[in-house]
C-alpha cells in the first residue's frame, strides 16, 4: 500500500471521528466541558468542527485517486492537516486523536517528494496566508452571537474560497468576505485588521503569476 493510500485512510477516519467530535460539543458540550473544552458557545463550535471535518473528509478522497501535480498535492494536504489543527481549540480534548490522524495523514500525503509540495506552498504563499485568516475569521465568528455568527461564517468561507479561486474572482471575494464582518463586527479591532491585511493579499494573489487555477 502506498503513502498516499495509508494517508487517504486515516484521513478519512480523522475527518469521521473529528465530524463526531463537533456533534459531541454541538449536543453535549455544555454538559461535558471538561471534555469539550469548557467553551462559552459550544454549539458554534461544534457546527464549525462539522464542517471542518467535512473539508478533511473531502481532502482525504482526493488522494484516493492517481497522483496529484504537486500544488495540488500541498493544497490538499493542508486540509486534512488544517482542520485538525484548528479544532484543537474547538473541541477540546475530543480533537486530540482526529487531530494526530489528520496531521499524519497531512505529512504522509506530501512524503513522497517534500521538496515539491514546499516549493509549491512558497509559490503559492498568499493563498496561504489568505486561507489561515479565513480560518481565523470562522473561529471568531463561531463564539459570538448567532446574527454575527452567520456574518462571520459566510465572510471566512468567501475568504478561503478567494484564496483557491482563480484570481478574477479573488478581488471581490475577498470584499465579500472582510467588509460586512468588519461593519458588524466595528466594536472589535479584529476583523477590521483582517480586512486591511487580506486586501494585499489579494493584491498579490492576483498579479502572481503562478496563480493560473492549474496547478492548484
Amino acid at each position: 500500500m502506498t503513502r498516499t493510500r495509508v494517508a487517504a485512510r486515516l484521513g478519512t477516519a480523522g475527518a469521521l471521528l473529528l465530524g463526531a467530535a463537533g456533534l459531541v460539543q454541538t449536543t453535549l458540550g455544555a454538559v461535558i466541558p471538561d471534555w469539550t473544552g469548557n467553551k462559552l458557545a459550544p454549539v458554534g463550535l461544534g457546527l464549525l468542527t462539522v464542517g471542518l471535518a467535512a473539508l478533511a473528509l473531502v481532502a482525504a478522497r482526493r488522494f484516493r485517486g492517481p497522483g496529484l501535480p504537486p500544488g495540488q498535492r500541498a493544497a490538499w494536504a493542508l486540509g486534512l492537516a488544517g482542520p485538525g489543527l484548528l479544532c484543537l481549540s474547538t473541541v477540546g480534548v475530543l480533537a486530540w486523536v482526529p487531530a494526530v490522524l489528520l496531521v499524519a495523514a497531512g505529512a504522509l500525503a506530501v512524503a513522497d517528494d517534500p521538496r515539491a509540495s514546499m516549493r509549491a506552498v512558497v509559490a503559492h504563499w498568499p493563498q496561504v496566508l489568505l486561507s489561515v485568516l479565513g480560518c481565523g475569521q470562522l473561529l471568531m465568528a463561531a463564539a459570538a452571537p448567532p446574527w454575527l455568527m452567520a456574518v462571520g461564517a459566510a465572510c471566512g468561507t468567501a475568504l478561503v474560497l478567494a484564496a483557491w479561486l482563480p484570481a478574477q474572482r479573488a478581488g471581490v471575494l475577498v470584499v465579500l468576505g472582510t467588509v460586512p464582518f468588519a461593519i458588524a463586527g466595528w466594536f472589535a479591532v479584529v476583523p477590521v485588521l483582517v480586512a486591511v491585511v487580506a486586501l494585499p493579499l489579494a493584491i498579490a494573489i492576483h498579479r502572481s503569476p503562478v496563480n493560473t487555477g492549474k496547478d492548484v
